[in-house]
């Protein structure tokens, strides 16, 4: 599934909390062995609305956890 730009009319190269959320999921789920199942949010991350709402994109179920954020 091919993600769209998001802020593709914006002249900014540098890192916005979406792209830093994507790439966060993104990294999370190369480093997992195996086929991702669950993706547990930290209640206190910084990046969580977007990170659900890039879970829910992909298809990726999440919960919210007082533990590390990561996929299972």
């Amino acid at each position: 599934m091919a993600i769209p730009i998001l802020d593709e009319e914006l002249d900014d190269w540098g890192n916005d909390e979406q792209e830093e959320a994507y790439d966060t999921l993104q990294k999370l789920k190369r480093d997992f062995e195996g086929t991702p199942t669950k993706l547990y949010i930290n209640r206190n991350e910084e990046l969580q609305s977007y990170l659900m709402w890039f879970a829910r994109m992909e298809n990726l179920p999440y919960e919210l956890t007082d533990g590390e954020t990561k996929i299972c």
